[in-house]
């Protein structure tokens, strides 16, 4: 799991910072700090973010394949 795939899952969901970091339990600093890879990934993070992956409608690769090719 990177900043990246977190900043897919983050906008696939549309959430803002705000409501992302809450919703993994992180500030928005840190959800910035990560999508910006200024910071690591935590083992905590990763866990969450595993999590709601694992969840994703089945249309969200697709999505994250079209998201890495424009970002």
């Amino acid at each position: 799991m990177n900043g990246m795939k977190m900043k897919a899952i983050r906008y696939y969901l549309s959430e803002s910072m705000d409501k992302f970091g809450k919703r993994i339990g992180v500030a928005p600093s840190t959800i910035c700090a990560i999508e910006n890879n200024k910071r690591e990934v935590s083992d905590y993070v990763r866990s969450k973010l595993i999590r709601l992956e694992a969840e994703m409608p089945a249309d969200f690769f697709s999505f994250y394949e079209l998201f890495k090719i424009k970002t």
